[in-house]
């Protein structure tokens, strides 16, 4: 157990980093995207918008290429349009299905896009093995008449958010359908990596100079990928596409 929470602190203290360092992603939610991704694995996908680093890190996709293309182009540009992320899901959601294959999409969402209810309303006629994580409140009533089970979880709650994930993901890997999780993020709340260490230390699981030397590995990991050279030319022809 203290294994695991060791990898989910690195994570969360890597995504954190990241966008300290070069200035873009969504510092904050770093729980939201490590509670998901941790249960997942090459069998599932998948998708958000630019603006959602954190998934990509949090689903495995190696740092320094992450970092790489922040600094290359000065924004994360391996994304998908908002509007088509719950549709690519359904999508990726339809091939586990008829290949059997155990996995399962996730779409990361933010606000709602027009498309999430007609995706929503897809996956629940069709008992896809899919996953709807929004930010937009209401939205886990509002499935309620398509027969989608609506949860509701603090999204700066490592461990709210990676109980609710972890019954979802186990939901449609069973054959269950879809699920949408509604992840708020209350005002005037600890900050999500300060709530995990306070929760690891004042339980005993972690001891604070074990964190702080994630911390300290962390930094240096990020500084190392910072100051990488860039590619060379023919190098920017290669892995233009990557599966995470």
């Amino acid at each position: 157990m203290t294994d695991a929470l060791r990898g989910a602190y690195r994570v969360m203290r890597t995504i954190r980093a990241v966008a300290d360092r070069v200035g873009t992603g969504d510092p904050g939610e770093e729980a939201l995207a490590v509670g998901v991704c941790l249960h997942l694995d090459e069998r599932d996908a998948i998708a958000g918008t630019h603006r959602q680093h954190s998934r990509r890190i949090a689903k495995g996709v190696d740092v320094r290429a992450v970092v790489a293309e922040v600094r290359k182009h000065r924004r994360p540009v391996a994304a998908d349009a908002l509007g088509g992320v719950p549709l690519l899901i359904c999508g990726a959601a339809i091939a586990a299905q008829q290949r059997d294959t155990g996995g399962v999409g996730v779409a990361f969402l933010g606000d709602c896009p027009t498309t999430t209810l007609e995706a929503l309303n897809l996956a629940s006629a069709w008992h896809l093995p899919a996953i709807f994580v929004t930010e937009d409140p209401g939205y886990a009533d509002r499935v309620a008449g398509l027969g989608v089970p609506g949860v509701v979880v603090d999204g700066s709650d490592f461990f709210a958010v990676h109980e609710a994930a972890g019954e979802a993901v186990g939901r449609a890997r069973d054959g269950g359908g879809p699920t949408l999780i509604e992840a708020g993020f209350p005002r005037h709340v600890e900050d999500c990596l300060q709530r995990f260490r306070t929760r690891v230390t004042d339980s005993g699981e972690l001891r604070e100079q074990v964190l702080d030397a994630i911390d300290a590995e962390v930094a240096r990991l990020v500084e190392d990928s910072v100051a990488a050279p860039e590619p060379a030319l023919p190098d920017l022809e290669t892995g233009v596409y990557v599966t995470y």
